[in-house]
C-alpha cells in the first residue's frame, strides 16, 4: 500500500505555455498529469487510497471498457480498500443530459470520479465531476479522441450536441498495452480526430480575421512539436505498432490541452466536426447508430478541404451579396430536417445571423488575406490517402452513411452551431454544393 502520492509529470509544462503564443494572453497550463506504464492500474489504485483514504469513489465504465481494463482496476481498487461504488452504462452509451443526471444522482458525497473508457464515458465523468466540484481521474482505453485532456465535454442537450465547459482530469493513468491493442477502428478514429486540427486551425484563423481577433498561434505551435509522431505513421498505427500508437495517443492528449489553453474547442474543432455532430443529433430521427466520432470527423475533413480548394479558385469580384437571402433559405430547411429539435437548432443558427449577413461586405474586403489562409490547406485527396494508410476502409459505405445523408449534412450542418467555419464561407460563396459533390466522389470509392 502506497502511503503518499507520486508527482507525475504534467502533460504540458508552464514553459511550453509561453512559447508560441501570438495573442499576448494568459495561458495557464492545465494541471493534468500522466502516468504511463503497464502498472498504471495498480499505481492508480494505490494513489487513490493514499489521497482519498476512506472517502467514497465512483468508478464508471461500460461492458466493453470493463472487460478491457475496468475489471482489473476494480479489483485493484478493492484490494487497496478504496471505498468504491461502480456504475456500468449500457454498450455504446450516448452522452445525453439524461445520463448526466444519472451520474450526478450517483456522485452525491463522492470525493472522486474515475472513468474507464474513451469519448462518451470520459465526457460523462468529466462533466458531472466538474459540475459537482468533484475530483476526476481517468484510465483511457483507446487512442480514439482528444477529449481526455480538453476543458469541454460534448453533451446532447434537448437534441442538440453542445460543447460545455468541463474541467479536465487531474490525473490520467495509461496502460500502453491497452492503448496499443485498441480495435483498429478506434485507432483510425483517433488518427482522423487529431489530424482535424490542420483544418480547424485555418477555420479559426478565418473567423478571427473576419470577426473576433481571438486567434493565438500557441495551440498550432504545440501540435507542430508532436505532429510527426503520428502524421507520418498511418501504416504503423494501423498495424498496432506500439511507438506509433502511443505517439498518436500523446498527440491526442496535447490536442486536448491545446483546446484548454485556447479556452475553446476552436483549435481542434471546426466545420469538419459539425458534420459529425449533425449525424449524432439525427440518430433519433433516422435510426442510424452514429459511427465513431473521429471517423465521422474524417469524413468532415474531406468536405472541409474540398471547400477550401473551391474557395481558392474564386476572386473577390466573384463573391455574391446574398447573406440575408442565404440565411433565410437555410433557416427554412430547419423544421423539415430537425422535427422536434428544430427550435433548438434554429436558436443556434440565429446566433450567427448578423455575422453571415456581414459576409456581404467583409469577405470582399478581406479576400486577399483569406486566400493566404486557404492556400495552406492540403487537398481532400491528401487526407483520404492518409486515412486509408491505416488499413481500414474509409468511405461512406464503411460508415453506414447514404449519399443522401452525407449531402444533407454537408449542406446543412453549419446551422447547428453559432461558430463560423469554412462551411459558412463556402455556402456564401456559392461553392458548398460543388465541394460537397467533390467530397462525395472521393468517399464513394
Amino acid at each position: 500500500m502506497r502511503s503518499e502520492i507520486c508527482n507525475h509529470p504534467r502533460i504540458v509544462d508552464a514553459e511550453t505555455c509561453l512559447a508560441g503564443c501570438t495573442c499576448g494572453g494568459d495561458h495557464p497550463a492545465p494541471e493534468v498529469t500522466l502516468y504511463s506504464g503497464e502498472d498504471a492500474a495498480q499505481m492508480m489504485a494505490e494513489e487513490c487510497r493514499a489521497v482519498y483514504g476512506d472517502r467514497p469513489v465512483l468508478l464508471l465504465f461500460d461492458p466493453e471498457t470493463y472487460a478491457v481494463a475496468g475489471a482489473d482496476l476494480e479489483q485493484r481498487l478493492l484490494s487497496e480498500k478504496v471505498n468504491l461504488t461502480t456504475h456500468q452504462f449500457d454498450s455504446n452509451p450516448v452522452a445525453t443530459a439524461a445520463l448526466i443526471d444519472t451520474v450526478r444522482d450517483l456522485d452525491h458525497g463522492m470525493a472522486l470520479i474515475i472513468s474507464v473508457g474513451s469519448g462518451t464515458i470520459n465526457d460523462l465523468g468529466k462533466y458531472s465531476a466538474s459540475e459537482d466540484q468533484i475530483d476526476f481521474w481517468c484510465l483511457p482505453t483507446a487512442p480514439s479522441m482528444n477529449g481526455y485532456t480538453s476543458g469541454i465535454a460534448a453533451i446532447k442537450v434537448k437534441g442538440v450536441k453542445r460543447t460545455l465547459p468541463a474541467a479536465p482530469p487531474k490525473r490520467i493513468y495509461a496502460r500502453p498495452e491497452v492503448i496499443q491493442n485498441a480495435p483498429l477502428k478506434l485507432r483510425q478514429a483517433g488518427f482522423c480526430d487529431v489530424l482535424a486540427k490542420v483544418v480547424s486551425d485555418i477555420d479559426w484563423q478565418c473567423e478571427s480575421l473576419l470577426f473576433s481577433g481571438s486567434y493565438c498561434g500557441l495551440p498550432a505551435a504545440m501540435m507542430t512539436t508532436v505532429e510527426k509522431s503520428y502524421s507520418e505513421h498511418g501504416l504503423e498505427i494501423g498495424r498496432g505498432d506500439e511507438s506509433a500508437v502511443m505517439g498518436l495517443f500523446h498527440g491526442l492528449l496535447i490536442s486536448g490541452v491545446a483546446m484548454s489553453l485556447a479556452g475553446s474547442s476552436a483549435p481542434a474543432s471546426g466545420g469538419e466536426h459539425l458534420v459529425s455532430h449533425f449525424w449524432d443529433m439525427r440518430e433519433p430521427l433516422t435510426g442510424r447508430e452514429p459511427e465513431l466520432h473521429g471517423l465521422q470527423v474524417g469524413v468532415g475533413i474531406i468536405l472541409s478541404t474540398a471547400c477550401y480548394r473551391r474557395l481558392r479558385e474564386l476572386a473577390a469580384e466573384d463573391l455574391p451579396h446574398r447573406g440575408e437571402e442565404l440565411f433565410a433559405a437555410t433557416a427554412a430547411e430547419i423544421p423539415a430536417i430537425w422535427g422536434p429539435y428544430a427550435d433548438e437548432v434554429a436558436k443556434q443558427f440565429q446566433g450567427k445571423r448578423d455575422a453571415l449577413i456581414q459576409f456581404n461586405t467583409l469577405l470582399p474586403q478581406k479576400w486577399n488575406e483569406l486566400q493566404t489562409l486557404f492556400q495552406q490547406v492540403q487537398s481532400p485527396e491528401y487526407f483520404a490517402e492518409l486515412f486509408a494508410r491505416t488499413g481500414a476502409p474509409f468511405n461512406l459505405e464503411a460508415f453506414r452513411l447514404t449519399k443522401e445523408e452525407f449531402m444533407l449534412a454537408a449542406l446543412n450542418s453549419r446551422a447547428i452551431r453559432e461558430r463560423i467555419t469554412v462551411l459558412d464561407l463556402a455556402a456564401h460563396a456559392g461553392v458548398l454544393d460543388l465541394a460537397a459533390n467533390d467530397a462525395l466522389q472521393l468517399l464513394s470509392c
